[in-house]
């Protein structure tokens, strides 16, 4: 009987002792390591919407490419300069993106031919961002709200058949802005998995709407359009 009530005294303890050592680490562990957030310095966004150049009222794009609308895929990297913790950061970002539109070639006769003519586009910006996002990370309200200013340079060649017809740059303003989901709400423990094994603190769905004006001496193939895309910081 001793030796039974023995065995059984140790097997309670092999059971006890470490979830009571476990236990005293975590009271004796600071509480901001309880919080413990990864430092944020990067933001990439990946997004694809539709783009149709309104030609500054010139039909040349139209007549060509009417029932086509690209669609603009694009990637944009964010670094972040300055932050309030939990409020706002402001930071700088680059873009790179690339649509193409095909439609087919107009005769002579002003009749459309079985010829195919296609226009590439490849837009690369440079961006001042300020994202707030003290409603998400303050008031639990999973919405961030950004802004973005700054110019793009698009690059632009059309060819017939498959021959090179011309090709040049359009340089101008970008403006937009965002509106994000938090998606840190909805999964709050992989969100806490994904910043300690990755380094991500935070995704997000978005909604952004962009506006680019070009030059008056370039093409103008700018657009007032919209993005859907899904966003990490890091």
């Amino acid at each position: 009987m001793k030796s039974f009530a023995s065995a059984l005294l140790l097997a309670v303890l092999s059971q006890w002792l470490p979830a009571a050592a476990a236990a005293q680490l975590d009271e004796e562990m600071p509480a901001e390591a309880k919080t413990y957030v990864s430092p944020e310095h990067f933001a990439v966004e990946f997004r694809v919407g539709p783009y149709q150049p309104d030609m500054g009222g010139r039909k040349d794009f139209q007549a060509f490419f009417a029932d086509d609308s690209g669609a603009l895929f694009a990637l944009e990297l964010d670094v972040v300069a300055w932050r309030v913790p939990d409020i706002l950061y402001l930071g700088a970002g680059g873009g790179i993106g690339w649509m193409n539109f095909e439609g087919k070639t107009i005769a002579q006769n002003g009749q459309k031919s079985s010829e195919t003519t296609s226009m590439e586009m490849f837009p690369l910006n440079l961006v001042g961002v300020l994202r707030f996002d003290a409603l998400a990370r303050q008031l639990s309200v999973p919405f961030i709200v950004t802004g973005k200013l700054g110019y793009q340079w698009m690059n632009w060649s059309t060819d017939s058949g498959g021959r090179s017809d011309a090709s040049g740059w359009s340089v101008g303003l970008l403006m937009g802005g965002q509106l994000g989901l938090d998606l840190d709400f909805f999964e709050p423990s992989a969100a806490r998995s994904m910043d300690e094994e990755w380094g991500i603190n935070h995704s997000f769905l978005f909604f952004e709407l962009m506006k680019f004006v070009p030059s008056k001496a370039s093409l103008p193939i700018g657009d007032l359009t919209w993005t859907v895309g899904l966003g990490f910081m890091f």
